[in-house]
């Protein structure tokens, strides 16, 4: 029975082959889309799932309220890992750790010459507390007393293979790595790569008492004085313990700790307990690690089911539109016996046989989406497949969107009577209420094509105004590099910036080079500086740039008033922009100039500079000061003197050779500016991008639901047509008359998606200090482009029934 079944059902698929395949296609789209954002929101999801003890491993943070504007730190003071445990009670471990960024690190070869290993290398300073926390599988070595002397490193198996590829495990104990070029650390240990989606992601683990010494001490501002986000600390809770009693004593701790440090600051600080699992999603205290926004992962879901309802609805619609071409088989059907039970099973068996299909050929599309665009994933995405999970959720889908797809036809087909089928009454039996169902589905999936358009349009807007607006200063034709930390620091390179900088200023194609943070960056820091009025004392938190005398002028950043800075040894001069004289007090740029801004060390303000945008367009422009001291950085900001992209690889080459002489073991990395500031809108625009496909596939599935829905109308309407024809209608006013209820669907669909769309839309460009007005216009070119797609897709079927032979259409009357 069951071959049979399968052979008939194959039958009618092949024989309605077109619809068979848009059936599939639709599907396959949207089986598609959940199949993806499954694999991605499983694998945020998934961050710490496994960590033993995840529900009592808390990681202390930082909250810091100043003008009522909240920052958060996922850092502490270097004190507060003894203080807790010296002085707090209920907490099982405390693991202190401190990231270091190390340079060209090397690895001593029998040769003598040592294996350098280029570029930056992240290493986690900890205790031994820290394995006894994250459970590593040790391939050699021990976690008894580990990390517990200076100048010990524990490496992952993927870290030893790299820097001793020859080695088992076993052999690389003993061996020497030497860090910061003068620091020989012996690795005793090798644990095995996690394997999982974890915040804990070290990779080299160096003992903390290499670098918990006076320097380290002196470098965080001594104590409880100031935080690094480089200083984590993470907690065991002891399984009793009241994380909220827990925060609350370590505040109080802290408060007495820090009372003389932080005495007369109008800045408060509180810190928080972080649970694990919450890791992963805080982007509030965000720092080394990407953190994944909640918010974000259930509009991926939400947009994975919406495309998914589109698929559904599509399949009903185009099915429905084939069941009166069907209507003869199934009354013979049920003539000869055919229950209502055995029609649902034979229907819901060939929805399952599309859903197989689709599922097939959406494997190939989430394929091929992912290899070419991998850069809307996460990195470390492909680590973990997740095959098992995916199987079983494709199971699941499968199963559910085979009924919901199915269900409603099948039933349809049910309701019909043997002898009103054989008698050719089809039309009168599918009945107004079903035929204005599947116009109302048309609307709902024209609804969300259309909100998709409106949306997809407005976030381009946004986007182009974030990245083509004036920012206040050139930014074209500029190209930055930057001499790593650890070079500079080399007896041997010191102070030869200096020189390279002037070397580079002589080329011809050069018009402009200083060093300095560029304009629109995120490395800068702020301070409280407080001016003395007539009126009394106003203090404001300023940001502060450090740069030479030439960055106003590389970047052509106009001076409203005063003089450009002069060269100094240390800071002696303020330049400040509009923002910060206005916080000030000074009723204008003129009248701020000779003022005095301190109260223990007066400096002057010797120029006011126009405002720029120093971040991105979610925050609006801070009072900024710009200073110049000795060495205000190694950043290079350089202007080509040419406006040819063509004329710049010259230059280019010409600095390169340069920097070779200067640095000749260090690699010449530059980047335009205008693609640095690109990237500080990647989120932005990786959703733009999300949204732009999607779109393109809400309006896909929608023409394909359309097309089901003229194709039903052609058929109904066929010997009306044939009359029309016969009295004289013409093929174009044959066409209006068919296409005419589908533009009127568009367009009721148009004023239910407009308000929804602004709704949401002006809801996320309320998250832009910055951003565009919502123009009527957006709508308008929404709804004259689903018009257009729909006439495009109706136009085929009306034409068709428009050029059919009336003789055909009206011979059995």
């Amino acid at each position: 029975m069951l071959p049979n079944y399968l052979k008939l059902a194959f039958r009618q698929l092949w024989r309605n082959r077109l619809f068979t395949a848009l059936n599939v296609l639709g599907l396959s789209i949207g089986l598609a889309a959940c199949w993806m954002i499954f694999q991605l929101v499983h694998y945020e999801f998934s961050f710490d799932a496994d960590q033993p003890n995840r529900e009592r491993i808390y990681k202390i943070v930082t909250r810091t309220t100043y003008d009522n504007k909240e920052s958060g730190s996922p850092g502490v003071p270097v004190s507060m890992a003894d203080a807790l445990k010296d002085q707090m009670s209920g907490i099982e471990i405390v693991v202190e750790q401190y990231y270091q960024s190390i340079s060209d690190v090397q690895v001593p070869q029998a040769s003598g010459k040592p294996l350098v290993f280029a570029g930056s290398s992240p290493v986690l300073a900890t205790t031994g507390d820290y394995f006894q926390l994250v459970p590593y599988k040790w391939l050699a070595g021990t976690p008894t007393g580990a990390l517990t002397e200076p100048n010990q490193v524990v490496l992952t198996q993927a870290q030893a293979e790299k820097y001793f590829p020859s080695l088992k495990p076993e052999k690389v104990l003993g061996k020497s790595v030497m860090y910061w070029d003068t620091l020989p650390v012996m690795v005793i240990g090798v644990v095995a790569n996690l394997g999982r989606s974890s915040s804990f992601a070290g990779e080299a683990f160096l003992s903390l008492s290499t670098v918990h010494d006076a320097n380290r001490l002196q470098e965080s501002g001594g104590s409880w004085g100031s935080l690094s986000s480089d200083d984590l600390v993470y907690i065991l809770l002891n399984p009793n313990t009241d994380p909220v009693k827990l925060a609350a004593n370590i505040n109080t701790m802290a408060q007495k700790a820090s009372g003389a440090v932080n005495k007369g600051s109008i800045r408060t600080t509180e810190y928080e307990l972080l649970p694990l699992a919450e890791e992963h999603f805080s982007t509030f205290y965000e720092a080394r690690s990407r953190a994944a926004n909640k918010e974000t992962l259930f509009a991926l879901m939400g947009l994975a089911g919406f495309l998914l309802v589109l698929a559904i609805v599509n399949f009903v619609n185009l099915t429905t539109a084939q069941i009166p071409q069907r209507a003869r088989e199934i009354g013979i059907r049920k003539t000869l016996g055919s229950s209502a039970a055995g029609l649902i099973g034979h229907f819901l068996g060939e929805t399952l046989i599309v859903t197989l299909l689709a599922c097939g050929l959406a494997y190939v599309w989430t394929t091929t989406f992912r290899s070419n665009l991998s850069e809307l994933f996460p990195e470390g995405f492909d680590l973990y497949p997740n095959i098992g999970q995916t199987l079983l959720f494709m199971t699941g889908l499968l199963l559910v969107v085979s009924l919901l797809a199915g269900w409603y036809p099948s039933l349809l087909i049910t309701r019909f009577q043997p002898t009103q089928v054989l008698r050719g009454q089809v039309s009168s039996m599918m009945g107004r209420n079903n035929f204005s169902l599947r116009k109302s589905l048309i609307v709902f999936q024209f609804v969300i094509a259309q909100a998709f358009v409106i949306g997809a349009i407005i976030m381009n807007q946004q986007l182009h105004f974030a990245l083509e607006s004036d920012l206040g200063f050139d930014r074209e034709a500029v190209i930055t590099f930057q001499v790593p930390y650890e070079i500079r620091k080399k007896e041997a390179y010191q102070d030869k910036h200096f020189a390279l900088k002037e070397e580079i200023r002589r080329l011809p194609e050069v018009s402009g080079v200083s060093l300095g943070n560029p304009p629109f960056s995120r490395g800068f820091a702020s301070s409280t500086m407080i001016y003395m009025a007539s009126k009394g004392k106003v203090e404001r938190n300023v940001f502060m740039k450090y740069g030479d005398t030439d960055l106003l002028k590389t970047y052509d950043i106009k001076l409203l008033a005063g003089r450009n800075l002069l060269p100094s040894d240390t800071i002696r001069e303020y330049i400040f922009n509009e923002t910060a004289i206005r916080e000030f007090g000074f009723p204008s740029p003129q009248e701020a100039i000779g003022k005095f801004i301190g109260d223990k060390k007066p400096i002057p303000i010797v120029g006011v500079m126009a405002d720029f945008h120093s971040s991105t367009f979610d925050r609006k422009i801070e009072p900024l000061a710009l200073l110049t001291k000795k060495d205000p950085g190694s950043n290079f900001n350089v202007k080509l003197a040419s406006s040819k992209p063509a004329d710049w690889q010259k230059g280019i080459q010409k600095m390169e050779k340069l920097w070779k002489q200067t640095y000749p073991d260090t690699p010449f990395e530059y980047k335009f500016y205008d693609d640095m500031i690109a990237q500080y809108y990647t989120s932005e625009q990786r959703m733009a991008k999300i949204i732009n496909l999607s779109t393109g596939i809400a309006i896909l599935i929608s023409c394909l639901g359309l097309f089901g829905l003229a194709t039903l109308t052609a058929f109904q309407r066929t010997k009306e047509i044939g009359v029309r024809k016969v009295l004289g209608a013409s093929i174009s006013g044959i066409v209006a008359m068919l296409s005419k209820d589908f533009v009127a669907l568009v367009l009721i669909a148009l004023v239910i998606a407009s308000p929804i769309a602004w709704y949401f839309m002006d809801q996320w460009l309320a998250d832009f200090a910055y951003h565009i007005d919502i123009s009527w216009w957006v709508f308008a070119l929404a709804g004259v482009t689903a018009m257009v797609i729909a006439l495009l897709t109706v136009g085929y079927q009306s034409v068709r029934a428009a050029l059919m032979n009336p003789v055909e259409s009206l011979r059995s009357e």
